[in-house]
């Protein structure tokens, strides 16, 4: 059981196409049909249909609790980078902050499961481990779970399955130091070593783009903690006991109600009306 269990939660509707889905359920009926009685087979497919059917009716009535909306923040959000004190900001955008877009691509029929795909993961795992448990080295503030793509036939750039991390940095240095430690150094120098032109259907790639002060700004509407409003924010903390310096891990999100945050102008830290380009003097 405990097999099935993990290929359940590791399988993911992207992997593989609708129809595929669909031929892979026939399949298994089929195979149920052949093996049991006409009647015993049918039950599980009616069965868990109905059970899923009758909850989402009950949490769409309000009867149930929705489990999905249980972390979502209610109103206009925004992130921006804590006061000194480790308080919500009162200036928009006052620090540059790095963002680097890391992607991998399967071009390949059974997508994340083709050959070089469980290696090529766990050295995204490793790295992302690496970055959370030093991210006072790196200045890492944090990232979104994977982005994957999903082939609708509109659009050429969808073909196949690419999994899309955004993560967030303080500064390009620190992302330097990152970029140049034990897991992301392994993982490139397998991919430059063989892995590249050994397993042609794998792809990765990366964008970095430092945003300077006064020139990015975000807001969320009935949103949970997603993108930069995940992160967290290092601010110096001083003991009143010993005297010794320490860092506290802060999120920078709060209410972009009232109109020192209403618009993107404001959110920028900008003064001016749109089109200005000089941010708000600390």
């Amino acid at each position: 059981m405990s097999v099935f269990r993990e290929i359940y939660h590791t399988m993911l509707p992207v992997d593989y196409t609708v129809s595929t889905w669909l031929t892979l359920g026939a399949l298994l009926q089929c195979i149920l049909v052949a093996l049991l009685p006409r009647n015993v087979a049918l039950l599980p497919p009616i069965a868990i249909f109905m059970v899923r059917f009758i909850r989402g009716y009950l949490i769409a009535k309000g009867a149930l609790p929705n489990p999905v909306t249980k972390e979502v923040t209610h109103g206009r959000q925004t992130w921006q980078i804590p006061s000194a004190d480790g308080t919500v900001a009162t200036t928009g955008s006052r620090e540059s902050i790095v963002v680097l877009v890391l992607s991998a691509s399967f071009s390949h029929p059974n997508g994340r499961y083709s050959p070089g795909s469980k290696t090529m993961n766990d050295y995204f795992v490793a790295m992302w481990l690496d970055a959370q448990e030093n991210r006072e080295k790196y200045g890492y503030l944090g990232n979104t779970p994977a982005l994957y793509t999903q082939d609708d036939g509109t659009r050429q750039d969808t073909k196949g399955s690419t999994a899309v991390y955004l993560s967030y940095w303080k500064s390009l240095e620190g992302l330097h130091r990152f970029a140049h430690a034990g897991p992301h150094m392994k993982g490139q120098l397998w991919w430059e070593n063989g892995a590249m032109n050994n397993f042609p259907h794998l792809g990765v790639s990366h964008e970095v783009y430092e945003v300077p002060a006064g020139n990015w700004e975000n807001v969320y509407h009935n949103f949970r903690p997603f993108g930069i409003t995940n992160t967290e924010y290092p601010v110096p903390v001083i003991n009143e006991e010993s005297g010794k310096e320490s860092v506290q891990w802060v999120s920078g999100l709060r209410s972009a109600d009232g109109k020192d945050w209403k618009n993107m102008q404001s959110r920028m830290g900008r003064k001016a009306v749109f089109g200005a380009t000089k941010p708000t003097r600390l």
